[in-house]
């Protein structure tokens, strides 16, 4: 068919690069575009779409109709304007409110005050009683010739939101809003699969947020959802927004430069936070949302983990030439006074005291046939002894559960198997018993999965009250069996309080599922096949995980998938706060806006290569910027056999990853620092006594992060904001403001090339003022060695290195 309009001969006044979507699903046509009342041209260049919002027509589909003042802000009636639809069953009349929270953070949300909708039952902090006196942005509305509205940096005129762009959308199953944005330098919207930069770029790119069990790849949605991002503007200045949304989602970035949010549930709920430095974005953002968990100490130091040990034998022989090569892990020692690296006149003085045990973990080969709270007594014939055994030398065992995730770690899942006897598996029989579990679209028939355990499966429903009462008991049962650490209670000495401490990991809880939706199918309905579908993996929303019309307490899931790891670490906080009073320690894969106030998180199955190795700093920034800054990839890669030079520049790298953990999957080479002969051995350790040196000053960035919510891991654009050459760095970052880590991330090289912000630096090993100031630096790094460099003007307190915490 011959076009009604090249790209020569479009009438609209709209710029290719300000063009905003009006068919995003695929199959777009001239027709199917015209039906929707938007204008159809086509670009000169790959990228811009070919059916738009033209402004003078179709941008705006609402108008405002009432405009009310409230003592905190305002209300606004908008009403729809044009009778084309883009899926169907649009609302007609939808409410804004904008409520001016705080001096620094502006609540905007647009809903259906008519009929109710799924929201997200996170309470967001510290909104004052009344409007502020002064707020740092002021917000303008328009009507003509539809509704959009600014927002504004009083401070400098900066316009930080400006939605004329068009689109503006509200319908049952799908809602939309278009914005610019003051510059492209953005960082946002996880957890994807990260292309080459901690920035992204601006070329019409398009990232899903659905959690799905993945393993990294360029593009795919991975483990978790967090529709929140930081704009650095361009005088130096940041703001940022939160979309609190958890329906499945996607956001593209546009040349305006724009960005489309859309989703396909709940309401357009956004909290814009105006900075303005960017680590007060990240404060304002964690006070809002909760601020993170402060671990225990011991928790600092470095972890071991391997899925495969296959035997007790193997486990033995593997605690055995770790000890023999004296590699640090967490474990006994008596307390320490702290010594200061002082680069200023003034001094602090911190002293740290700890009790503390070694840990050694097994995964699910120690299970009979993957069954949660069992273990094979061929296999593992005498694993209560030998926990005994560790126990009474100062170690931990920590084991994995799969349904509940109390110990460790990963190729499991919340999935309890469903097909032994009656009176055989009492985890199933009680769970049963008291309805804790997931449902079909009947609200009482227990929805069936298959995960690792033989047969059938049924996953809890942890927004379900009951969950928690079955949870606590299954574990206290099994903890009979197997007195094993993850519920060994263990007590901590810090001044001046006395903190007893549980370590309950999760895995695989998007949740994993290893049938599409149920081992019965997914009925064929709007919820498991919505008119529109985001940029997500997959071909449907239940691939990998469960039905979107499966029921839980708190909804359907295809509201409340993105909360299920969140809502997982929730109770499980809970249930151990309940159980013993004292502050637990929890871990979870899949995590969503909030989750750090309860638990950490790992980066998940990434692979054994270079690439990945790169990539998890970017990991750590973004979970330091989300909120979650207990965070670390599998040191050395968890899929793949990595090479002796890749593990040793991992090991360095990974000493500074806030959760140091060396892990790997089944059936590939071992490669903790013992398996690799006397020189790795050697230079591991070193540069794990440094991490143990350096364990008082991480301790005291954990401690800002819990009180003021600070992140720990910056990238250095967060500390040096007005140097431009910062903007693109993700290949080295800062800890805290004192340190700046400069890791050997390529093969084959023995110097690194680090950016030096204008300020003094000091090698960190002899003392030495480094003479570069705002420029680049060859600095050597021969294997065993991180570069390290303090900050002029900062103190970091450290304590003498031991193999210990």
């Amino acid at each position: 068919a011959v076009l009604a309009y090249t790209a020569s001969t479009c009438p609209s006044v709209i710029s290719e690069w300000d063009r905003v979507d009006c068919y995003p699903e695929s199959g777009a046509s001239e027709g199917g575009c015209n039906s929707r009342g938007c204008m159809w041209c086509e670009a000169s260049v790959q990228g811009p779409p070919w059916c738009f919002y033209d402004n003078a027509a179709t941008a705006g589909r609402y108008k405002s109709r009432n405009e009310v003042s409230l003592p905190n802000g305002y209300r606004i009636t908008l009403a729809k304007i044009h009778t084309t639809t883009l899926f169907g069953d649009d609302v007609d009349t939808v409410t804004l409110d904008v409520s001016f929270d705080t001096e620094a953070r502006l609540h905007i949300k647009f809903y259906d005050a008519a009929n109710e909708r799924f929201e997200v039952p996170l309470p967001i902090n510290g909104a004052d009683a009344t409007a502020p006196a002064d707020p740092l942005y002021d917000i303008q509305f328009f009507n003509d010739p539809s509704f959009y509205f600014q927002v504004i940096k009083k401070s400098t005129g900066t316009v930080l939101l400006d939605t004329s762009l068009g689109g503006l959308t509200f319908s049952d199953q799908f809602l939309q809003i278009a914005t610019r944005l003051p510059s492209t330098t953005l960082h946002f919207f996880l957890k994807i699969s990260h292309f080459p930069s901690y920035q992204h770029n601006f070329d019409w790119e398009s990232f899903g947020m659905w959690a799905r069990d993945q393993p990294p790849d360029p593009g795919a949605n991975l483990y978790g959802t967090h529709p929140f991002y930081i704009s650095m503007e361009d005088d130096g200045n940041s703001h940022g927004v939160l979309f609190l949304n958890s329906n499945a989602q996607d956001v593209t970035t546009t040349p305006a430069p724009g960005l489309v949010y859309r989703t396909i549930g709940g309401v357009l709920d956004m909290y814009v936070f105006l900075g303005p430095e960017p680590n007060r974005v990240v404060e304002q953002y964690n006070t809002a949302i909760g601020t993170p968990f402060l671990p225990p100490y011991w928790s600092l130091g470095f972890q071991l983990c391997r899925y495969g040990y296959g035997d007790l034998n193997t486990v033995k022989e593997t605690v055995a030439r770790m000890d023999a090569y004296d590699i640090p892990l967490v474990r006994h020692k008596h307390k320490k006074l702290i010594k200061l690296l002082i680069y200023s006149k003034d001094i602090k003085f911190y002293c740290f005291y700890s009790h503390i045990q070694d840990v050694q973990y097994g995964d699910i080969d120690y299970m009979d046939e993957q069954r949660d709270f069992t273990y094979d007594t061929s296999n593992y014939a005498g694993l209560r002894d030998y926990v005994r055994e560790l126990q009474a030398g100062g170690k931990h065992y920590v084991i994995i559960l799969g349904e509940l995730h109390l110990s460790h770690w990963d190729m499991t899942d919340p999935c309890i198997t469903q097909d032994d006897p009656p009176g055989t598996y009492p985890a199933y029989d009680d769970g049963a018993s008291m309805n804790v579990f997931v449902t079909t679209s009947d609200g009482f028939t227990p929805a069936s999965g298959k995960v690792w355990p033989p047969g059938k499966c049924a996953f809890p429903d942890y927004t379900n009250p009951d969950t928690e009462t079955w949870w606590t008991d299954q574990c206290m049962d099994f903890h009979k069996t197997i007195n094993f650490d993850g519920l060994w209670i263990v007590i901590h000495y810090y001044l001046p309080c006395k903190y007893i401490i549980l370590m309950f990991p999760q895995d695989m809880n998007e949740p994993a599922n290893f049938v599409t939706g149920s081992t019965e199918g997914c009925a064929s309905n709007n919820l498991n096949n919505p008119p529109y579908m985001p940029k997500i993996w997959g071909n449907v929303l239940a691939e990998k995980t469960m039905c979107p019309d499966h029921r839980h307490k708190l909804g359907n899931h295809y509201d409340v998938h993105n909360l299920y790891g969140w809502s997982q670490s929730n109770v499980t906080i809970k249930s151990a706060v309940a159980s013993t009073g004292k502050r637990p320690f929890v871990i979870s894969r899949s995590t969503f806006v909030g989750s750090g106030q309860w638990a950490a998180h790992w980066l998940g199955d990434n692979n054994a290569d270079w690439h990945d190795l790169r990539m998890s700093i970017i990991g750590m920034l973004e979970f330091n910027m989300f909120g979650i800054p207990y965070v670390g990839a599998d040191i050395c890669g968890f899929n793949g056999s990595p090479s002796e030079e890749l593990c040793e520049r991992w090991m360095e790298l990974g000493a500074f990853y806030p959760f140091s953990r060396n892990h790997n999957g089944l059936g590939y080479k071992e490669q903790d620092p013992a398996a690799w002969g006397d020189e790795f051995a050697a230079r591991s350790r070193a540069v794990l006594r440094t991490r143990y040196t350096l364990l008082p000053y991480l301790y005291e960035l954990f401690y800002h992060a819990h009180t003021d919510g600070t992140g720990i891991v910056r990238p250095l654009s967060f500390e040096f904001a007005n140097d431009k050459t910062t903007a693109t760095i993700d290949e080295q970052f800062m800890w805290g403001a004192g340190l700046l880590l400069s890791p050997a991330l390529y093969e084959g090289i023995k110097t690194v090339s680090a950016y030096f912000p204008d300020a003094r630096w000091f090698n960190y090993y002899d003392g030495v003022e480094v003479g570069a100031r705002g420029t680049t630096a060859s600095v050597d790094a021969p294997l065993g060695t991180i570069p390290i460099h303090v900050r002029g003007g900062h103190i970091i307190p450290t304590q003498e290195p031991a193999s210990n915490t």
